[in-house]
């Protein structure tokens, strides 16, 4: 009998391995599970790693100009099993370097010399970083090594490669060190940059050591300004100098408030920290502007992705105290004087938003200790950051507010879960989008705006779905240049697949499968896989069939009501996609009735469903409902019936 059972356990097992499996899987994801780094139930392998870079940086920032001087420190550590015979490095500046790869348009006046490092020395190696033997063109790149150095340096368009003929072993650590320069750019553009000579938001600001995985290695991608970015985590120690009267404000936590803050601004500052009223900190004129002089303002953040900053000398900064769970978070909006006419209530709204994600959904307490909201963008743009967002503003209060929610709402991904943004930006911008459509209906129920949002992106989607470049999801998001196929990709379509998701699980089991996937991976990189098998697992379904057509095929939302037979529908899913069903039936004597499916319909893989109808001898016509979900072509959405 225990023989029996244990067969049995075991049959079990292999069928839920192999229903995993029957997904379209590439060679290089096949292998992480072959090496047990991933598992099929949707945890880390046992055998998961993940490397980390520790950053001690000191920057010196000249307004105006938007110039960056620094010098820092990399305490790499090698967590992979594999000797590294390379280091590679970005330079994200480049990206505004003369010749430099770009995917968008920028003003001349924003093109640089990019980022210039020196004095490199690796473990106190120096390293000559004029050696550059690659020769690109249409063919490989050759490339010949410094045969007097154990180092070698190669360059590309946004990162440099150290080849090392002695490699980097396992479960090492490597000491980088560096001076380099940079700056931002003059004109606003691609979510960083100057808003004018007085104030700018420094993102993408520093050499970063890319990221090694097991999937792909290193990350060997450009940054071309169509996406953003992958990056480890690490422990960031950031002093950032500035004029005296100009004010910083960061990821992590300011460990010297009383060294940077008048004695009234330090009051205030530690009154916010507690308070849940709103507390005025800086008023753009009542901020010093002392010549001069210079003030360091040191930041310390642990376990982050990347570190951001915004520097300003006129901005205000009001702050107050939201309760989460066990602890208070900071709450902050710095923002330019000239819009505060548009500001109006944003600083509830953004606690609001807190207190949602907290919660509500995805119902994971707010990870970190603060948030802030810079604010200042000269178009209506925003751009996340660990701990910050660097906004626009609109002429409508609700598009600020549902703005800065969305930015909050990248909090969890991809910056608590690490999330490759080049590769798959549909794991962060829709859920980002999907969250923001979940909010507006909260925070605007029972009001003409409660479903703004969702009226907004389904507008939107059908406009685009349908089309030769709506790639399926799977496709690297890095090959999206195309700025609607970026939106469309990125945003909407994932944003309807989880809310089609949602459909199908119900919301009590769908947020328990959001919830064990966020607390699975929180400081780690998932994929695609990792995702879909931990709904698979949490949910006890096996969802591939709805994966199959959602992430790896072509398809967009379109149904048709073709015709009835008996007392039966028949509608036709011409678009493919397994999407939500809802029927309005409409009878003789004006009484209507409203039919609801799950996608789960279409789970046989049919492009024809038939729907039982009720008291069809009286039904006069057949409506499909799509206020609540994308319907490309409404022109076959209703039947009369002739009585």
């Amino acid at each position: 009998m225990r023989i029996l059972f244990s067969s049995i356990i075991f049959i079990f097992l292999t069928i839920t391995v192999y229903s995993q499996e029957s997904l379209y899987m590439p060679r290089e994801f096949k292998e992480a599970y072959k090496n047990k780094t991933r598992a099929h139930n949707g945890n880390l392998g046992e055998h998961y790693w993940q490397n980390s870079g520790n950053y001690v940086i000191e920057a010196e920032i000249i307004p105006g100009s938007w110039k960056i001087i620094g010098k820092q420190t990399i305490l790499y550590t090698n967590n992979s099993p594999d000797s590294l015979s390379e280091i590679v490095i970005k330079m994200y500046p480049n990206h505004y370097k003369k010749g430099g790869v770009r995917a968008n348009k920028i003003p001349l006046k924003n093109l640089t010399d990019g980022m210039v490092i020196s004095n490199l020395m690796v473990n106190g190696e120096v390293v000559n970083l004029n050696m550059d033997a690659s020769v690109s063109n249409l063919a490989h790149a050759t490339k010949e090594k410094n045969k007097n150095s154990n180092i070698s340096v190669s360059y590309n368009s946004t990162f440099l490669t150290l080849e090392f003929n002695q490699p980097i072993p396992p479960n090492s650590t490597t000491k980088f060190s560096m001076d380099w320069e940079t700056e931002m750019p003059s004109i606003y553009v691609n979510k960083i940059g100057a808003y004018d000579g007085e104030s700018a938001f420094m993102g993408y600001w520093y050499p970063q050591i890319a990221v090694y995985d097991d999937i792909d290695g290193w990350d060997k991608n450009e940054y071309t300004g169509a996406q953003e970015c992958y990056t480890d985590f690490g422990d960031f120690n950031v002093k950032i100098k500035v004029p005296k009267g100009n004010y910083v404000f960061a990821t992590g936590d300011l460990l010297n408030p009383k060294d940077v803050f008048s004695s009234e601004e330090y009051s205030a500052y530690v009154l916010s920290k507690t308070s849940p009223e709103n507390t005025n900190i800086l008023n753009h004129k009542t901020t010093s502007k002392a010549l001069n002089s210079e003030a360091t303002w040191f930041f310390k953040a642990e376990n982050v992705r990347d570190f951001g900053f915004g520097v300003t000398n006129n901005f205000n900064w009001v702050a107050n105290a939201t309760a989460v769970e066990n602890k208070v978070v900071s709450s902050n909006i710095v923002y330019s004087h000239k819009d505060e006419k548009n500001l109006r209530d944003l600083l509830n709204t953004q606690n609001k938003s807190i207190q949602y994600l907290s919660n509500k959904l995805p119902g994971v307490a707010y990870p970190y200790n603060s948030f802030t909201s810079f604010i200042g963008v000269p178009e209506f743009d925003g751009m996340e950051f660990p701990m910050m967002a660097n906004n626009g503003f609109s002429n409508r209060e609700i598009s600020n507010n549902l703005m800065t929610f969305h930015e909050l709402a990248h909090t969890y991904l991809p910056h608590w879960v690490g999330i490759n943004e080049v590769k798959y930006s549909w794991m962060e911008e829709g859920w980002a989008t999907f969250l923001t459509f979940k909010f507006c209906q909260d925070f605007y129920r029972d009001t003409a705006f409660e479903n703004y949002e969702l009226n907004r992106a389904i507008s939107s989607y059908n406009r685009s779905a349908g089309k030769q470049w709506e790639t399926p999801l799977f496709s690297p998001s890095n090959y999206m240049v195309v700025r609607n196929m970026h939106f469309q990709q990125s945003y909407r379509k994932p944003a309807f697949m989880y809310l089609a998701l949602e459909h199908l699980l119900g919301e009590k089991l769908f947020k328990i499968c959001l919830k064990t996937y966020l607390n699975r991976w929180k400081g780690k990189h998932p994929t695609p896989f990792d995702f879909m098998f931990t709904f698979n697992d949490v949910s006890g379904k096996n969802l591939n069939w709805f994966w199959k057509k959602w992430v790896f095929e072509y398809g967009y939302a379109d149904l048709a009501l073709t015709k009835i037979e008996s007392s039966k529908v028949v509608i036709e899913n011409i678009g493919g996609l397994p999407v939500p069903v809802s029927l309005k039936l409409t009878y003789a004597n004006n009484k209507t009735s409203i039919i609801n499916n799950s996608p789960e319909i279409w789970s046989s893989g049919k492009s024809n469903i038939l729907i039982e109808i009720i008291n069809a001898e009286d039904l006069i016509s057949v409506e499909l409902v799509t206020d609540t979900f994308p319907d490309v072509n409404p022109s076959n959405n209703l039947l009369e019936i002739k009585i």
